[in-house]
């Protein structure tokens, strides 16, 4: 039978366990089952951001997918001057598509109007000067049909139909939403939704994901 001698042999290893401090213990508490708090994009951000090569009727303007968006006499109680002979520029009740300014595919960041955006998101109606009323700014038009800012109210602007780009952190993907706003019911009309994932800003190519309007693709641009 040999003996072992020092430095051969078997070894005891004893292991130290970490005490864990009243503080460790707490935020474990806190923290056990979340999900980690999700990595936003650095950017830099610009205040303006728009569709590139973007002209009146790029989106909301296909048939017959968007002819929805139009005022149709026999679906909205519409009227024209001339019930019978209806012409595409007539003046509509409630000002119909004529009422607002036209859209030029820009979106605008405010904090101070709508700080619960924060810096990630951008929206047509905040162009700088932009007030409740027809020709101020909170009625779109574009394509076929218009959008109306939500009781003419910027809190209130997820409610309504709005044009807005904004980042997702849940999904982690920049998002381009175009929304339109029906005829007298103003029921909201989802036009175009794409989305963008990664980058550090929301300049880039989204993919279409749904809506009315079947183009496949919209590149986003500093303004």
């Amino acid at each position: 039978m040999s003996t072992a001698t020092p430095g051969t042999g078997s070894r005891h290893h004893h292991h130290h366990k970490k005490e864990h401090t009243l503080a460790d213990i707490d935020h474990l508490r806190e923290t056990y089952g979340k999900d980690p708090a999700p990595v936003l994009p650095p950017g830099p951000f610009s205040d303006t951001y728009r569709i590139a090569s973007y002209t009146n009727g790029l989106v909301g303007a296909a048939e017959p997918q968007c002819d929805v968006m139009a005022a149709h006499w026999d679906q909205e109680g519409l009227f024209w001057p001339d019930e019978n002979n209806p012409k595409p520029d007539d003046l509509l009740w409630d000002a119909g598509v004529h009422g607002g300014i036209t859209w030029d595919g820009t979106f605008y960041r405010d904090t101070a109007r709508y700080p619960a955006g924060g810096q990630l998101f951008w929206s047509s109606y905040f162009k700088p000067g932009s007030e409740a009323g027809i020709k101020k700014g909170y009625w779109i038009n574009f394509g076929l049909g218009w959008s109306h800012l939500h009781n003419d109210n910027p809190a209130e602007i997820l409610t309504g139909a709005s044009q807005k780009l904004f980042y997702d952190a849940a999904a982690s993907r920049w998002t381009l939403v175009i929304q339109a706003t029906k005829f007298v019911t103003y029921e909201v009309i989802e036009v175009w939704t794409g989305t963008k994932q990664g980058g550090n800003d929301p300049t880039g190519t989204y993919t279409r994901d749904s809506g009315l309007d079947p183009i496949a693709t919209l590149t986003v641009e500093s303004a």
